[in-house]
């Protein structure tokens, strides 16, 4: 009867909201791993830039080293110039 019609409705309705909230969790578990791996490529990036700035400043290091060279070479070629013959 009505009562058994009732209950079948209950059962359909309880094992939807069943199903329901099982989707919500995985969908909830696969955001938080997405959000992980989105942290984790933000942190990659920021490592790289990071090495990025560092190889810039030691190549701007290394060309001022190799112009202040240049200069002593220079200088050095001066001073040896005035004791020739």
């Amino acid at each position: 009867g009505i009562i058994a019609q009732i209950n079948d409705y209950q059962m359909t309705i309880a094992s939807a909201v069943e199903e329901q909230t099982a989707t919500t969790n995985e969908m909830n578990r696969s955001i938080g791993e997405a959000a992980t791996g989105s942290a984790s490529i933000a942190g990659n990036i920021s490592g790289v830039a990071s090495a990025a700035q560092t190889t810039s400043a030691t190549v701007l290091e290394t060309q001022q080293s190799a112009e202040e060279l240049a200069r002593m070479s220079a200088d050095l070629q001066m001073l040896v110039g005035r004791f020739r013959v």
